[in-house]
C-alpha cells in the first residue's frame, strides 16, 4: 500500500514538474519574441533617437529623445510623435504641424531602427520650419552680426523717389543697393512699368503715365540722359559705382559726403551729379538697418551679394519688393515691402516723398502712393477692418524673412513650391506667404 501511495505521489510530482516546465517554456518563447530596437537621425538641433519595444512584429512602445530640439516646438512634439509611431506601427506617421524637422527626424530614426531606407530631405520636407523661424528670431547681436534696412528718400529732382537698401555690421556698411522710381509717358518706346501696372495697381496712375524703375528701364532712361544731359554713362552703372564706393565705409565717413553737391568728386568713377543725395539715402537705409533684427554670419564679407527684385506677391493692387543678402548658396538676410495707392486724404499716412510735388503729376486724382512698411499701423488697421487680420503687416513680413534667413536657396525654393508653406512659418498670418517666399528666392537666384 505504501508503495502504491509512493508511486502515486511520484506520478503527481512528475505531473507538477511537467506543468511548471511548460509555463517556463511559454515564458521563454514570449521573451524571445520581445525585442528592443534603436535608431537615430539628425534633427533640428542635434540627434533625435528612438527606442522601440516590439513584440511579435508589433511596436508596443516608442521612446524618443532629442535634447537639441527647440523646447517649445520640436521638444514639445516628441510625446505626440511617440504615440503616432505606436499607432502606425512604424515610420508612416503624420508628424506634428510646425515641427517638421523633428517629425522627419523621428520618421528616419524609426526607419533606421527597423532597418528601412531613410527618406531624403527633399522628398519629405524642406528643412525650413517653424523651428527655424523661432531660432532665427532668437538670434542676438554677435561679433559678425548683420542687419538689413531700407529707406525711401527724395533726390534733388522732385520727379521721383529713391529706394535704397543697406546691410550693416555695427556702424559699417557691408553692401548697398540703389534704385529710383519715376513716372514716364506710357507711349515711351521700350518702357516697362512696375509689376501690376497693367492691372488694378495701374488705376492709381494719371492718364498716359506709368510708374517705372530706372534700373529696370536702364537703357531707355540712359538714352534720355544722353539726349537731354549729354551723359555718357548708363544710370545703372552710376548706381553701381556708388554702391561699390560705400561698401566697407563707416556711417561717419559717409556722412561727410551725404547730401553734398561736390560728393561726386570724391567717388572715383562717379558720373551722377546727385551722388551726394544717393549717399545720403544709403546712410538713411543703414540707420534703419541698425534698428532691425540681426542675423549671424561667420563667412567672408566679400562673398556676399545684395540683390533686389520687384514682383507681385500679393494680388494686383500693389507691387512687392524683396531684398536678399546671399553668399551664392544661402539666404543670409532678407527684407520685404510693398507699394500701394490709397486715398490722398486718408488719415495717418506717410506718402512716398514728392507725392506733393512734380511726382504727383503721375498720380490719379485723389490718390497717393505709400509703402506698407512705412505705414504699418495704417495698413494693418485696413487689414483688420477688411480681412479681420489680427497681426500687423510688418510682423507678417518679418516672420517670413525669419523663416528663410540662414537657410539655403534650395531649401527656400522647396518651401516656396509647397501648397502649405504657410504652415512652416510660425505664426504666419499672410495668405500669400508662399508667394513672398518665392519672391525672395527669385531675388536670391538673380
Amino acid at each position: 500500500m505504501k508503495k502504491i501511495l509512493t508511486a502515486a505521489a511520484i506520478a503527481a510530482l512528475g505531473l507538477s514538474l511537467a506543468a511548471c516546465g511548460s509555463k517556463a517554456a511559454e515564458s521563454t518563447a514570449a521573451a524571445a519574441e520581445a525585442e528592443t530596437l534603436t535608431g537615430s537621425a539628425e534633427g533640428f538641433g542635434g540627434v533625435v533617437s528612438v527606442s522601440l519595444s516590439r513584440v511579435g512584429g508589433k511596436i508596443t512602445e516608442a521612446k524618443l529623445t532629442g535634447d537639441g530640439e527647440t523646447p517649445d516646438i520640436g521638444g514639445k512634439a516628441l510625446a505626440e510623435l511617440e504615440k503616432q509611431i505606436v499607432s502606425a506601427n512604424g515610420a508612416q506617421i503624420d508628424g506634428v504641424s510646425g515641427a517638421t524637422v523633428t517629425s522627419t527626424a523621428a520618421k528616419n530614426a524609426v526607419k533606421a531602427a527597423l532597418g528601412e531606407e531613410p527618406a531624403t530631405e527633399a522628398s519629405e520636407t524642406s528643412s525650413i520650419t517653424a523651428e527655424a523661424t523661432t531660432a532665427a528670431a532668437e538670434k542676438t547681436v554677435g561679433e559678425n552680426g548683420l542687419s538689413i534696412g531700407e529707406a525711401y528718400t527724395a533726390p534733388k529732382s522732385s520727379k521721383g523717389f529713391i529706394q535704397t537698401v543697406a546691410v550693416v555690421q555695427d556702424d559699417t556698411v557691408v553692401a548697398a543697393y540703389i534704385d529710383e522710381f519715376q513716372f514716364m509717358p506710357t507711349d515711351t518706346e521700350g518702357i516697362v512699368g512696375v509689376p501690376n501696372s497693367d492691372a488694378d495697381f495701374g488705376a492709381g496712375y494719371a492718364e498716359g503715365q506709368v510708374l517705372t524703375s530706372k534700373r529696370e528701364n536702364n537703357r531707355v532712361y540712359s538714352d534720355q540722359m544722353m539726349q537731354y544731359a549729354q551723359s555718357t554713362h548708363d544710370i545703372a552703372d552710376g548706381f553701381d559705382t556708388i554702391q561699390k564706393f560705400v561698401a566697407g565705409k563707416t556711417l561717419a565717413e559717409l556722412e561727410t559726403l551725404a547730401g553734398k553737391e561736390d560728393a561726386v568728386d570724391a567717388v572715383s568713377g562717379a558720373t551722377l551729379k546727385n551722388t551726394g543725395y544717393y549717399i545720403q539715402a544709403i546712410v538713411d537705409a543703414a540707420k534703419a538697418a541698425q534698428m532691425n533684427p540681426v542675423v549671424s554670419y561667420d563667412g567672408e564679407l566679400d562673398k556676399l551679394n545684395l540683390k533686389v527684385i520687384l514682383g507681385a506677391a500679393h494680388g494686383t493692387k500693389c507691387f512687392s519688393t524683396a531684398a536678399v543678402l546671399t553668399d551664392g548658396e544661402n539666404i543670409i538676410d532678407s527684407y520685404l515691402d510693398e507699394f500701394q495707392f490709397v486715398d490722398a486724404d486718408a488719415q495717418g499716412i506717410t506718402p512716398i516723398p514728392y507725392t506733393d510735388d512734380e511726382f504727383k503729376n503721375g498720380l490719379a486724382a485723389g490718390k497717393t502712393l505709400i509703402s506698407k512698411r512705412v505705414n504699418d499701423a495704417f495698413y494693418s488697421a485696413l487689414m483688420a477692418e477688411k480681412a479681420k487680420a489680427t497681426h500687423h503687416i510688418a510682423e507678417g513680413y518679418q516672420l517670413i524673412e525669419n523663416a528663410v534667413n540662414g537657410h539655403s536657396i534650395a531649401d527656400a525654393e522647396v518651401l516656396a513650391g509647397k501648397d502649405n508653406a504657410a504652415d512652416a512659418v510660425s505664426g504666419s498670418t499672410l495668405a500669400d506667404t508662399t508667394n513672398y517666399i518665392a519672391l525672395i528666392v527669385s531675388a536670391a537666384k538673380q
